[in-house]
C-alpha cells in the first residue's frame, strides 16, 4: 500500500505537494547512507546555496551581509552566519521583507501552518513545497506509519478547512488518500465524545495530534470505554510531560513517537530507539544557543534555518523552544543533532535566578494535576517576577478540598523550582485555551525587560551565538 500510494496515489490525487514524492524519498534515504562527514559537507553545501540566493535575492538579508563584510561564499562549517537572530516577534513584522524577488519564483505555493504567532500561513515555493512534504512523509516512516496508512489527527483547528488548500475532494481524501477528518475546534467533552465515536468507527491505524490533546483523548477514552488502539501514536509537539507519556502509552498500549515541528514544517521526530529527537539535517541546520542550567542539564535555545524554502528563506530562526540535548549518539547511529528533551516552549518557562542563570519549566505538570482534583478543574501560572508566582485556578465545585488542592500545586511546583517562591493567588471564572489547546505559563508585560533569564535569552549576536550543525564529536562519541 505505501509504495502504491507514493508512486501513484498522491502524485495523482495532489500534485503540487507530492509530484516527484518517490525521487525525493530516495533523495533523503541516500543523504542518510552517506558517513558523517559527507553529510556534513552535503549540508554545508544547501546551507551556502541558500545564503547566496538570500544575498541575491532579498535585500533585507544582503544588508546584513554586507554590514558584516561577510560574502556567502566565504562561509565554511562553523562559522559564524552574519544574520541576527529572529524571534517570531520579528518574523511577524519583517514577513514581507524576507521574500524573494527572483521572478522565477513568483508562483508561491502558500501552506497554513501552526506558527505559534498570529499570522498562519508560510510561503513555499513548489520545489520547497515537495521537499518539506518528502521529509515529513520520510520521518513519518520512522514510526511505522507509511502512505495509505489509515490516519486520524486530535488536534482539532490542524484539520480546519482553511488549513487544508489541497483537500478539494472529501471522498478522495476518505477513500484513496485514508485520512480520517477529525473535529476541529477548542478540546472540550463534546470534541472529545465526537472523537470518541469517530474513532471507534473509523478504526484508524495512526493515531496523531498534540501532547496535551492526546493525553485528554486518551484520559477520556480511559473514563468512558475503547475497543480499539492505533498501532502507532504520534505527539505532533515535543514539549511532553514524562508522565503524560506514560499515560498516553499505558491507555493506547503503543509506544509513542514524538516529531518536532519548526512552524514552518517537521524538521525532527524519535526514531525507534526513543533516545530523543533527531533533527534532520537534509532540512535544517540548526545551532544550539546558552540558555543557563536546569535541572535536567545545561538548556540551549534552539535556533534554525531552513534549507528548503527559497521564496522566503528563513536564516537563524529562533523556535522559542529551550531543549536539553543528548550527551552521546542515539544507538540506532544516526549521527544527527538529537535534542534529549524539549523542556518547554520559552514562554512556559519560570526563570530562578537573578542572573538568569537557572530555568525550569512546568510544562504540562500543573494542569495534570488537575484531572484528580474535585474542586480545581483549570489553572495557569503567571511569573510576575524572579522568585515570584501568581497562581490562577478555577473552581468547579466548592468545598473545603479547594485550599487543599491549592497547596498541593504550590507544593509542587516548590519543590520542581528547588526554592522557596513567593505566591499569590487569584479565582477566575474561566482560563480560555488557546486553538492549540494548551494552558501557557504566563509573564505579564515588562517582565521579560526585568528577568535576568529573559535577558540572557535575547541576548546573541551573529559573532558568538552560532553551533555547530551537529552535536559536537565530545557528544558523538
Amino acid at each position: 500500500m505505501g509504495i502504491f500510494h507514493t508512486h501513484v496515489v498522491l502524485p495523482l490525487i495532489e500534485p503540487g505537494p507530492y509530484s516527484g514524492l518517490a525521487s525525493w524519498l530516495r533523495t533523503i534515504r541516500k543523504f542518510e547512507a552517506l558517513s558523517a562527514s559527507r553529510q556534513r559537507a552535503a549540508q554545508h553545501e544547501s546551507l551556502q546555496k541558500l545564503l547566496a540566493h538570500a544575498y541575491a535575492t532579498v535585500p533585507f538579508y544582503r544588508s546584513q551581509f554586507d554590514d558584516a563584510g561577510v560574502h556567502p561564499s566565504s562561509i565554511r562549517p562553523g562559522d559564524p552566519i552574519p544574520v541576527t537572530v529572529m524571534a517570531p516577534g520579528m518574523l511577524r513584522e519583517r514577513f514581507r521583507a524576507i521574500h524573494t524577488a527572483a521572478p522565477k519564483l513568483g508562483d508561491l505555493k502558500i501552506a497554513a501552518r501552526e506558527t505559534g504567532i498570529p499570522f498562519n500561513p508560510t510561503a513555499d515555493d513548489l520545489p520547497g513545497l515537495r521537499h518539506r512534504t518528502a521529509l515529513n512523509i520520510h520521518l513519518n516512516e520512522w514510526a511505522g506509519f507509511k502512505p495509505g496508512h489509515s490516519v486520524m489527527t486530535i488536534a482539532g483547528p490542524l484539520l480546519d478547512e482553511r488549513n487544508r488548500p489541497y483537500r478539494k475532494l472529501r471522498v478522495l481524501e476518505d477513500l484513496l488518500m485514508r485520512r480520517v477528518p477529525g473535529p476541529s475546534g477548542p478540546v472540550t467533552d463534546e470534541m472529545l465524545e465526537r472523537s470518541r465515536v469517530l474513532f471507534e468507527k473509523r478504526r484508524p491505524r495512526v493515531l496523531c495530534g498534540h501532547p496535551s490533546a492526546l493525553a485528554a483523548f486518551a484520559a477520556y477514552l480511559a473514563a468512558h470505554g475503547m475497543h480499539h488502539r492505533p498501532e502507532v501514536v504520534i505527539a505532533t509537539a515535543p514539549a511532553l510531560d514524562g508522565d503524560d507519556r506514560i499515560f498516553i502509552e499505558s491507555v493506547f498500549r503503543s509506544r509513542l513517537y514524538v516529531h518536532y515541528g519548526a512552524g514552518f514544517g517537521t524538521i525532527g521526530a524519535e526514531c525507534s530507539e526513543h533516545e530523543g529527537v533527531h533533527l534532520h539535517p537534509w532540512g535544517t541546520h540548526v545551532e544550539f544557543e546558552p540558555a543557563g542550567d536546569t535541572p535536567d542539564g545545561p538548556a540551549y535555545r534552539l535556533i534554525v534555518t531552513d534549507l528548503l524554502n527559497y521564496a522566503q528563506p528563513l536564516i537563524r530562526y529562533d523556535t522559542g523552544d529551550v531543549v536539553t540535548l543528548a550527551e552521546q549518539m542515539c544507538t540506532c547511529g544516526k549521527n544527527f543533532p538529537m535534542v534529549r528533551k524539549v523542556l518547554a516552549p520559552a514562554e512556559n518557562g519560570i526563570g530562578l535566578g537573578d542572573s538568569g542563570s537557572d530555568y525550569a519549566t512546568i510544562g504540562t505538570r500543573v494542569t495534570r494535576m488537575c484531572q484528580n482534583f474535585r474542586a480545581i478543574s483549570r489553572v495557569q501560572v503567571v511569573q510576575k517576577a524572579n522568585r515570584y508566582l501568581h497562581l490562577r485556578y478555577v473552581v468547579k465545585e466548592n468545598g473545603p478540598e479547594e485550599s487543599r488542592e491549592i497547596q498541593t500545586i504550590c507544593n509542587e511546583i516548590d519543590a520542581l523550582l528547588r526554592r522557596p517562591i513567593r505566591w499569590t493567588m487569584e479565582r477566575v471564572n474561566d482560563i480560555p485555551r488557546e486553538i492549540s489547546s494548551k494552558l501557557r505559563v504566563r509573564g505579564p508585560d515588562g517582565f521579560a525587560e526585568r528577568s535576568g533569564f529573559e535577558s540572557v535569552r535575547h541576548a546573541s549576536t551573529p559573532e558568538s551565538s552560532n553551533s555547530p550543525a551537529f552535536p559536537p564529536e565530545v557528544r558523538a562519541s
